[in-house]
Formats: structure tokens, sequence, C-alpha cells
């Protein structure tokens, strides 16, 4: 499978990129030129879903995409220093301009002053434009070159932009581009090929998914054996057409349990990367009678089907219909969905000790640790805990009092409630 990469520049950078690519057959290749930068954001708004990735060049161009934040696939940069930093100024150094003349943008001040040390050059100044944040326009790179030049601190200009280099050199000021090397856009183009076949392989990860229906339903109504067995050829009719969606095999086990074998790609589309509830016709359909489902990923079968087993319980034990995934590296995260989603660890050397010596299970430890994360500190009362396990304030209590008894727990103080009651303790974790 060939990569589609869309690649947006100006068009001097698009025409190196063009003498490299050649050597490459595992990409399907679109560019879009964007000649002042003003259009790169509405190109890959517009062409979200036609390509893999996405290419573009120096690491301002980047910061902008970045900041916008409603790119859906990888963005992949050329940087600009380096060898291209060292090329553009053997040039200007040729051409008879000191350091001190130069103004510079786009560079990192650092990079600059590593450049200028290898090379035995001295200097007194460096007319640097940081733009560390992407706040400038191209034309704000120019007024800033502009401005040097009629003060007279500089006579020439090194800029990451063809469209600035023109405005430039149209006010008389001697202009030079800073270029992609041919080696750069090489490693570039290899990266993007690595991280995509690393992605295709971890897709083509096994994932078991286990649906647990409440056949008996929630009324103590009776139900014969007969009334049981055509409720699960239902829910089996139902979860055929689901798992026809995932490019999946379904497989009933016993009690309304169904495992669905299927890859970790297709469960990750399906739920926006373990983020949200699939919008499904079929899946609203059961949602009455579903009791919980787990996810699990693994490098095995069997891998797989032991990881969403331990997510199902973690869904059973939550409010009813809740998704939980276990990931391969025993990450969990769940409820799926919902404004308390959380990752935490369920396998830690630490963890299990401490485990051990309270009686507390890891999952609810690790819950705590994620607890403090969200905070950003090491400091906790009953409510924030019993906010972040979804558990009663008495049974937040009882777990901090569990933890202060064995040592990973001190109180510290007393707050007054912002509401009548007794003060709230503050326990500061030590886990």
């Amino acid at each position: 499978m060939k990569i589609r990469l869309g690649v947006i520049g100006e068009a001097e950078n698009i025409d190196i990129f063009r003498e490299v690519i050649e050597e490459y057959n595992d990409y399907e290749i679109a560019t879009f030129i964007d000649a002042d930068g003003t259009h790169t954001l509405n190109i890959i708004d517009t062409h979200q879903q036609d390509f893999d990735s996405w290419l573009i060049f120096d690491q301002i161009n980047y910061l902008h995409i970045k900041n916008w934040g409603k790119v859906q696939k990888p963005v992949y940069y050329i940087p600009y220093c380096g060898a291209s930093f060292y090329k553009t100024l053997c040039t200007t150094i040729y051409q008879g301009f000191k350091i001190d003349e130069l103004s510079i943008d786009t560079i990192p001040y650092y990079d600059i002053t590593r450049a200028l040390e290898d090379m035995k050059i001295n200097y007194n100044v460096i007319n640097h434009l940081s733009d560390e944040h992407g706040a400038l326009s191209l034309n704000g790179y120019a007024a800033f070159h502009l401005e040097l030049f009629k003060k007279g601190i500089t006579k020439a200009a090194v800029t990451r932009s063809y469209f600035v280099k023109n405005l430039l050199e149209q006010h008389g000021i001697p202009a030079f581009c800073i270029m992609p090397i041919r080696v750069t856009v090489r490693n570039i183009l290899n990266v993007i090929l690595t991280q995509f076949r690393i992605k295709k392989l971890r897709e083509g990860q096994i994932a078991v998914q286990v649906f647990s229906f409440n056949l008996l339903g929630d009324k103590d109504n009776f139900y014969s054996v007969d009334d049981l067995y055509s409720r699960e050829i239902a829910i089996s009719q139902k979860l055929i057409s689901y798992t026809k969606n995932i490019s999946g095999s379904l497989k009933p086990a016993n009690e309304g349990n169904f495992y669905i074998f299927t890859t970790r790609g297709s469960l990750e589309r399906l739920t926006n990367s373990f983020t949200s509830l699939p919008e499904l016709p079929i899946l609203r359909d059961l949602s009455k009678s579903l009791h919980a489902c787990g996810i699990g990923i693994g490098n095995s079968a069997r891998e797989a089907e032991y990881n969403a087993v331990i997510a199902l319980k973690h869904a059973c034990a939550d409010k009813k219909g809740s998704w939980y995934v276990v990931l391969d590296d025993k990450t969990i995260s769940g409820p799926l969905g919902s404004a308390q989603q959380i990752d935490f660890q369920y396998a830690s050397a630490q963890l299990e000790e401490v485990s051990k010596k309270t009686s507390l299970s890891q999952a609810t430890l690790s819950k705590i640790c994620h607890a403090l994360k969200i905070y950003g500190r090491d400091e906790l009362n009953a409510q924030e805990l019993a906010t972040i396990l979804q558990i009663l304030p008495r049974s937040a209590r009882r777990i901090l009092t569990c933890l202060t008894e064995h040592g990973y727990a001190e109180e510290i103080r007393s707050e007054m409630s912002e509401t009548k009651g007794r003060p709230r303790k503050i326990y500061k974790i030590k886990l």
C-alpha cells in the first residue's frame, strides 16, 4: 500500500522535493503551491480525508498548523536549520557580507550561534527574528527585515521564504533564501515511511471485543429457556451485522456474553481512537439490554482476549452500558465517550506491592495516581477523589483512611467546606 502524501509549500521548495521523490516508489504525491503561506490551513481542511500524511516546509509553518489544532492526519516538516542554514551562510559570506550586517529569520538562535562557532566566525550581534510561537505572517517577516535595513543596521537579509525574498528585493534589499537540502528531504521521507509501516502493524494487532448482555432484564419476569434462546438469537443477528462493519468474526459464549475478534485499526476508527462510542443504529438498538462492553488489544489472540475480559470487569463495575479498553501496554481507558474518561495502568510493580499491603486493587491505585496528575498536585480530599473514581465520598474517605494507616497517605490539614458541614481533611498521597 502506497502512502498518500500531501505536500504544501512554495514552488521553489516543491521543485527540490520533486527531484528527491523520484527515488521512491512508496508514495502517491499531490502537491499544493502556497506562495504566501495564507492558504495552507484551507488546503488541509479541504483535503483532510484525501491523504495519510502531510509534508510542509520549515518549522514555522508546522507551528501554524499545530496552533490551528484541526488537522486529522500526521504532519511532518522539513526543518530549516543545520546544513540548510550553513549553505546559505556560506553564500552570504562569499558575497562579502558580515554576520552583523545580516537580519535572519526562522533559524533558531542556538543553531545560528553553533554554526558561527563551528565555522570560527566572529560576531558582535545577531539580528535575529524570534517567532517560536508562529504568530507572524510572511508580511511580518518582511517588515522585520525592512525596518532594520532602513535604519542602516543591516545590509542584507536571510529568510525562509521566497515570498519574503521577492518583497525585500523589490525594496532594493539583497536577500538570501534558506532552502531545504536533498539529504534532509530524504531523511524526512524515510521517517514518514517508517512511521506509516509501524502504524499499519499496530492497526493490524488483534483486538477482542466482549459484549455482556442482561438476557433476564431488570424486572422480576419469568423467562423460559425458549424465551432466553430467542433473545440470544435476536442479539446475535444484530451483532453479526455490527461485526461485518468492523471486518470481524462473532463467537457467542455463555450467559449473554459475545466475543468479536477483529483488528485494532477497525475499532480505533470506529471509536475515534478509543475516545468515543460509535454512532451506529445497530448498537443503539442493543443499548437497552447491554450490561457492559470490554475491548482488549494484544499481540496474540490469547493476550487480546485476556485484556478484553479485564476491560469488561472494569466496565461492569461502572454504570450500565459502559465501554472500557485495555491496550497492549496495560493501559486501561474508560468509560469511552464519557466526560469522566480516564487512562490508567494496572500493571506496576510498585502499585502491586501497595495493593498487597492495603488490599486496594491496582486499578483503584492507578486511578488515584491519575487523579493526582489531573489536579497537578499530590494533595487530595475525599470529595475530589470521589469525583475522579466516580464513587461515594464515604467510600473515598475509606480509601484515604486505608492509605493513611499503611503509610501511603498523610492527613496534613483541614479546610472549611463552601457549604455547611464539617471541615474537609486534606491528604498528601505518597504513592
